[in-house]
């Protein structure tokens, strides 16, 4: 409970363009890639891939965030 009240608070916080945020969701992103690899070897191989690439996604997300764009 505690955990969803710190990621709820660190998500306004990137809503707000905070670095907190950044930090809280990667590690928080970096701990569910890390428990998706893992759970491969369990009951349901492919829902835990699939988790795993939801949680890069999220950290390829959070590391490009507020990157200046390259003028074409």
């Amino acid at each position: 409970m505690i955990l969803g009240v710190v990621e709820l608070i660190a998500g306004c916080s990137l809503f707000a363009g905070g670095t907190f945020g950044r930090i809280v969701g990667l590690i928080a992103a970096s701990l569910g890639a890390l428990g998706a690899l893992l759970a491969v070897g369990g009951a349901y191989p492919f829902w835990a891939l699939g988790a795993f690439a939801i949680c890069i996604i999220c950290i390829h997300g959070l590391v490009v965030l507020g990157e200046p764009e390259e003028a074409h």
